[in-house]
Parts: structure tokens; C-alpha cells; sequence
């Protein structure tokens, strides 16, 4: 007989920020709980065989709690989650019995826990899940007030930006280090952030931004992909002609299918006129879209989260110019 580890690989690094980002606000991190000790079937359903045997057997690497009840949790996924098809399998399954049970299921991989200026992504998710529910009456009262100083002809369509709490939870949560690059690049080399509203004394010698430029499953359907281009240019330039620019991206796992036997639809069929293959195309998209689930906590939309930190990667990539390019002040 002897002793086993309880945490293998880089679970340790996981298990450090869900302590350092949930303990002070209530939570409780309990690492291998046993899935059954967390979700179990109601009275009268029933599951597949394999299902309940997965059920009983398999456990969470991470079970955030509240209050004594389960809230999230949280899987580490190597490499072997995403090429071998046995662990894909049991991923399948184990989201499949999260999702029937409403158990937000998170999950990371290697690019969520690297640090970049002081926070790791996973940070970032875990202090916007604790803003949120901190934050989120106050910026509905915000928006009651703004509503009810609208004329009586406004169009709702038209103000859906400014009447939208998570719109407006996102932009006072960037990522932090977007932050810490800014200022650097500031004291540093004079370049600035061409949206601060100050200008920094309107003197910057140059002039940044990293704009968005689009986000979606564009490179397989289990990941979301943010992409973005870094730019500086002179306040004075008199071309179109920037003196730096660099296009960036950020994929995170967003979900897993909950049935592996969903093939994906042959989208190229939609330009012709088979009706059969199109009617099958179409059934095909459905079940994959209804076999997709991406467990959203509160404050942690992949889609914000994807492009606030692709963001920061821009500010790194105009540092990294300026290092190369510019004769730095400090």
C-alpha cells in the first residue's frame, strides 16, 4: 500500500486560484469530490447504463461551494482531453450529467492559468464572477434611473447597448493587466491609448489602439476565437499608414458536444438546390446546436472574457514594438 497525490500535472496552479480569488468572498474550494456527492438523479428518472455508472464513479477536480450548496465546477484539461477519444468520451458524459443537473461545469486548459502582468485568465473569470454579484443591482438601479429620464418616444432597439447590464458590467472590467501595459507604455515610450479620454495632457508622442475585428467558433466548433489588430501611428501622420500594426488571437475552450455522434453540417450544400441533402444539412445543425453547451457563470461570457484578453495581448505586442523601435524615456 502507499500514499497517492490528489492533485496531478498543473491542478496545484488551479486549486491556488480558485483559493485566492473565491475564499475571501464566501466560497469554499473542495478539490476530488466524487460527482455523485454533488449532483445525484432525481426520484423516478432514469439514466443509461453507462451514464450511472459513470455517475458513481468519476469525480470533479474542483467543487466550488456556497451556502453548503454546490455553485460551479471546475475540470483542468490537458491535452489528452482533446485528442484521446476515450477522455473526450468521458468529458461528453460528465457534461452531459452536470448539464441535466444545472451544474455550471468550467473548463480550463493551460492558456487560462498562465500569468500575463500579475493575473491569470482564470483569475480574471473568478474576479468577474465575485464583481458580478456584487456590482449587478447597483447597475440595474443605474439603468431604472436612465430609463426613467428618457422622453416617451424613445425606441428601446435603438438604446439596447446603454439598457444592457452585461454591456455595461464589461466595461468597467477590462482585463488588469490592459491596465498595467498602458501605464508602461506610457512612462516608458509616450505612446497612448487613443480612447483615454484625457489624451495624457494631449502630448502623447504616439498614438495606440487595439480594435476588435471579429469572434466566433472560427477555428473548430469547441472554441471561441477572438481576433484583434494592435496599431500606432503619429497624432500628426498625415498617411493612413501606421508605424506598427499586428493582428492577434485568443481561442478558449467554450464547450464540448454532449453527443460525440453529431456529425457537423456540410455547409457547402446551402448554395444548391438539393432539398434532401439541405433538409439533412439543416437537421444536422440542429442537433449539433441542441448537443452544445457552454456553462455561462454570471460576469464570465466567453465572449467578453475572449476579448478583453486579446485586448491585453495587443498592448503586449505594441510594447514588444516599442522596445525594438523606440529609445525608451525611463
Amino acid at each position: 500500500m502507499h500514499k497517492r497525490r490528489i492533485l496531478f500535472f498543473r491542478e496545484p496552479e488551479v486549486h491556488t486560484i480558485l483559493l485566492r480569488r473565491l475564499s475571501r468572498s464566501g466560497y469554499r474550494v473542495y478539490p476530488k469530490v466524487r460527482l455523485a456527492d454533488a449532483i445525484n438523479k432525481d426520484e423516478g428518472e432514469r439514466l443509461l447504463d453507462r451514464e450511472f455508472d459513470y455517475l458513481t464513479k468519476a469525480h470533479l477536480d474542483f467543487l466550488v461551494i456556497n451556502d453548503e450548496l454546490p455553485i460551479f465546477a471546475v475540470e483542468f484539461d490537458g491535452l489528452g482531453h482533446l485528442h484521446d477519444p476515450k477522455a473526450i468520451e468521458r468529458d461528453v458524459l460528465k457534461n452531459r450529467l452536470c448539464k441535466a443537473a444545472s451544474l455550471p461545469l468550467l473548463r480550463v486548459t493551460s492558456t487560462e492559468i498562465t500569468d500575463s502582468d500579475s493575473a491569470t485568465l482564470l483569475d480574471y473569470m473568478l474576479m468577474r464572477f465575485v464583481s458580478w454579484h456584487q456590482e449587478i443591482d447597483g447597475i440595474l438601479n443605474e439603468i431604472r434611473e436612465y430609463a426613467s429620464d428618457l422622453p416617451a418616444g424613445a425606441d428601446p432597439e435603438h438604446l439596447a447597448v446603454d439598457l444592457d447590464p452585461a454591456f455595461r458590467f464589461s466595461l468597467r472590467h477590462p482585463f488588469p493587466g490592459s491596465l498595467i501595459v498602458r501605464e508602461r507604455l506610457w512612462r516608458a515610450y509616450q505612446i497612448a491609448w487613443d480612447l483615454d479620454p484625457d489624451r495624457r495632457g494631449n502630448a502623447p508622442t504616439y498614438l495606440c489602439d487595439v480594435g476588435y475585428c471579429g469572434s466566433g467558433p472560427l477555428r473548430a466548433d469547441q472554441f471561441h476565437t477572438c481576433q484583434v489588430r494592435a496599431s500606432v501611428w503619429k497624432p500628426d501622420r498625415k498617411s493612413n499608414e501606421p508605424l506598427f500594426t499586428k493582428s492577434l488571437e485568443v481561442t478558449i475552450r467554450s464547450w464540448l458536444p454532449l453527443r460525440t455522434s453529431v456529425p457537423s453540417p456540410d455547409l457547402s450544400l446551402f448554395g444548391l438546390r438539393d432539398v434532401a441533402a439541405l433538409e439533412a444539412a439543416v437537421e444536422n445543425f440542429k442537433l449539433r446546436a441542441e448537443s452544445m453547451w457552454f456553462p455561462e457563470l454570471p460576469g464570465v461570457g466567453v465572449e467578453d472574457v475572449s476579448q478583453h484578453y486579446a485586448e491585453y495581448l495587443g498592448f503586449r505586442a505594441i510594447e514588444r514594438w516599442a522596445k525594438n523601435k523606440i529609445r525608451p524615456d525611463v
